[in-house]
């Protein structure tokens, strides 16, 4: 699941959980495992009930129904 700097940077700006950037720290959400892992990074370093997260979890979920209608 890890991901090089080159990939985390191929990651379209649609699938980062943080839009504005590329690499390390946009938490690139490509597929379901991706997803999971972001929401709980974002967990570990933002906190659990944080703005941030919660933002996360929102783009997660968007990203999971968009998967599923396709």
């Amino acid at each position: 699941m890890r991901m090089s700097e080159a990939a985390k940077k191929a990651v379209p700006k649609g699938e980062r959980g943080v839009p504005g950037k590329s690499g390390t720290g946009s938490y690139p959400m490509p597929d379901a495992a991706h997803r999971r892992a972001a929401i709980g990074f974002a967990a570990m370093h933002h906190g659990a009930n944080s703005a941030f997260t919660k933002k996360i979890k929102a783009k997660a979920a968007k990203l999971s129904s968009l998967a599923r209608a396709k």
